[in-house]
């Protein structure tokens, strides 16, 4: 094998020195499928466009700076995890590199997770960690506060909602049909009562009460299962076998109110024909379990229906996540953040710890 592809070289320099001659052979082996990748598909597999050469250029010695910490606690492996990027991207945050090297740093690992993804059928990796590339301090994403929590719960008892069937007339019911026919993506004159009660549904206000209570990462979203709900316990049960990030098993807690509308979304559920064969818990109206992107398409909507302002913020669906965190930490501690949202380690749950501006204009009006 060549020691480089289009001038990139396999093994950064230096990079030996802390390899045995097998280990160089077989790092040599692994990173070549990752720069071909890269410079092949990389920018956008679906069109077979790669990066630019410049682009990997830098991205690579990036990536390759990653592989050495991980190599320094544990040696050497090209088995590499989310939680391996996480911990990677916190000791980054604690830096005094410039805004911009974070930003970079980033987005190589994104790269990096992508080709993974694509290689190893590994799951999509949510960074808890994002960098601006501005003049800003290195920050996580934007959270939702708790007057904006409550609003998107509100938002989720209303959004998609139509009137009640026998209140309507006549032309309103056809224009109404017209209007689900599009939701559903079912012909017009199929449309009956089942489509009706669907619309005014508890799906989405489980979904995002649930997501509220317990801090649901998209990945988590995704693989929910019905046999996650204890609505008698006021509970989520994720096994080991399908958490997140994780190889425990967690049970957070839900509210009762929204354990009663959970269990209200189940029982409907069980009378939506393309949950028949099916044990996820919530899926679109295409059929299909929710992914970041149809849950950036969703808290967008909620968040339009709130009134909550996204102008030069992040928000997204980890913004509920952060928002609980950031909540749970003002009101209980650590451990009980911690807990709750699922991490391994409470290092984890203390990037959260950012006080709002009301608890610190409080600190300041107590100290005069």
């Amino acid at each position: 094998m060549s020691d480089n592809i289009k001038g990139i070289p396999l093994i950064p320099n230096g990079t030996e020195s802390t390899l045995n001659q097998r280990q160089v052979e077989d790092y040599k082996h692994h990173r070549g499928k990752f720069l071909t990748w890269c410079l092949t598909q990389g920018k956008s597999p679906e069109t077979s466009t790669g990066y630019s050469e410049s682009t990997m250029n830098v991205r690579h010695y990036r990536v390759n700076t990653f592989y050495q910490s991980i190599w320094e606690d544990r040696g050497y492996t090209t088995s590499v995890t989310h939680d391996d990027a996480d911990t990677y991207l916190r000791e980054i945050a604690l830096t005094d590199y410039a805004d911009t090297t974070k930003a970079h740093i980033h987005k190589s690992l994104k790269t990096l997770f992508r080709w993974r993804e694509h290689a190893f059928d590994m799951e999509p990796w949510e960074p808890e960690l994002t960098f601006s590339s501005g003049s800003g301090t290195s920050t996580s994403r934007d959270y939702l506060t708790k007057d904006e929590r409550t609003r998107l719960r509100d938002a989720s008892l209303e959004y998609g909602s139509i009137p009640n069937y026998n209140s309507c007339t006549p032309t309103e019911r056809d224009r109404y049909k017209g209007f689900l026919a599009r939701r559903f993506n079912v012909p017009k004159e199929d449309i009956g009562l089942e489509h009706w009660e669907r619309a005014n549904g508890w799906k989405i206000a489980s979904l995002v009460f649930v997501s509220l209570d317990t801090g649901l990462r998209p990945i988590e979203v995704n693989r929910a299962k019905t046999h996650w709900a204890d609505t008698s316990a006021c509970t989520l049960r994720i096994p080991q076998a399908e958490s997140s990030k994780s190889n425990e098993a967690w049970d957070p807690v839900i509210s009762e109110r929204t354990a009663t509308i959970l269990e209200r979304w189940l029982d409907q559920r069980s009378s939506i024909p393309m949950y028949d064969d099916s044990e996820t818990l919530w899926m679109t109206t295409k059929g299909n379990p929710y992914n970041s992107r149809s849950l950036s398409y969703l808290i967008d909507q909620l968040c339009e229906t709130a009134g909550i302002a996204t102008e030069n913020r992040q928000v997204t669906w980890y913004s509920i996540r952060r928002g609980l965190a950031t909540g749970l930490i003002d009101e209980a501690d650590l451990s009980t953040a911690r807990d709750q949202l699922r991490h391994k380690n409470i290092e984890t749950t203390a990037v959260y710890d950012q006080s709002p501006p009301e608890r610190r204009r409080d600190a300041l009006d107590k100290i005069g």
